[in-house]
């Protein structure tokens, strides 16, 4: 249970810290973020602050077709790891509607999902699969569409 509160807390703050230090050059924090993961035993971690899926994501879940504005992979499904996954949208409502319609159309089962006061957001599963979904704006403009996903039985 320490080693993953001191794994959260690492992904946390690299999370936090990482779209701040992009730019024209390499990003710092990652780089440090993905070793003091790596060595407090978190396993394998990939934190993409300048865009792109992690690696490993998996094919089965659909991606809402936009700018991927960050991710992170930490480890395997099995060991308790996951990735998180974060799509700019242009219109929340629009985007809720169409990435809930992906993932029932690639088989997932929503146990919730619903879309009120300009946010969205829904569980989903596929037996192997668990994904977490959010669309919201983050407070300064920016909307997003947010999948954090586990493995199904966590």
């Amino acid at each position: 249970m320490k080693r993953r509160a001191s794994v959260i807390i690492a992904i946390s703050l690299g999370v936090l810290a990482a779209p701040a230090l992009t730019g024209c050059f390499g990003n710092p924090v990652e780089s440090i973020v993905e070793g003091a993961v790596e060595q407090s035993g978190g396993g394998e971690v990939d934190l993409n602050s300048d865009g792109g899926v992690p690696d490993g994501f998996p094919s089965e879940i659909p991606l809402y077709d936009g700018e991927v504005v960050g991710g992170l992979g930490a480890g395997n499904v099995t060991d308790g790891g996951g990735w998180t996954v974060v799509i700019a949208v242009d219109d929340l409502e629009a985007s809720f509607t169409s990435i809930n319609d992906q993932l029932v159309a690639a088989g997932f089962e929503s146990s919730f999902s619903g879309f009120t006061e300009g946010t969205g957001s829904g569980m989903y599963s596929n037996g192997t699969y668990s994904v977490l979904l959010a669309v919201a704006d983050d407070g300064s403009g920016q909307k997003t569409a947010t999948y954090i996903v586990t493995g199904a039985s966590q």
